[in-house]
């Protein structure tokens, strides 16, 4: 076996076996394409991954809010007073437990009322229909969620206030 010495090759030769200018100039741009593509990926994950996040703590709200409603009974649902406006700021935590309050949170503004049912049914004048609508800005863009349930004459109020 012979095993020739690149320095035996004429400078001629070496010239042939180089990469050309345009073979590198492609190289490039398919790296760069790469690089770009990687990079607006990770990009766009993480503002849906924001997003989901938002979204997940307008729920969250929305549900404590109507949990709450549990606590009234039917008399105070239908007396007009409930609607309520209510804001919620939610900051990110910096390290495990601690919560930084620098007021860079997500706003959140909503509102709870209560109003009659939309229904034309016969026990229809013994229920309410209770509503929570949120609000908040994210990305220059104002988003809202909502979320409703009926409360009755007769639900669960009766047993926690034995009524």
């Amino acid at each position: 076996m012979k095993i020739l010495n690149q320095t035996a090759y004429s400078p001629a030769r070496r010239a042939r076996l180089a990469f050309t200018l345009v073979e590198i100039m492609v190289a490039i741009v398919i790296i760069m394409i790469t690089f770009v593509t990687i990079f607006g990926t990770m990009t766009l994950s993480l503002s849906i991954t924001q997003t989901s996040r938002e979204n997940l703590r307008a729920t969250q709200i929305m549900l404590d809010k109507m949990e709450g409603v549990r606590l009234y009974k039917y008399t105070q649902l239908t007396d007009g007073t409930l609607i309520a406006k209510f804001t919620n700021s939610f900051y990110e935590t910096n390290n495990i437990g601690s919560a930084t309050a620098t007021g860079s949170g997500v706003q959140y503004t909503g509102v709870v009322s209560v109003t009659s049912c939309p229904f034309n049914i016969s026990y229809s004048n013994y229920m309410q229909q209770v509503s929570v609508s949120v609000g908040w800005i994210s990305g220059g863009t104002p988003r809202t969620r909502s979320m409703s349930t009926f409360v009755s004459l007769q639900g669960l109020q009766n047993y926690i206030y034995n009524d």
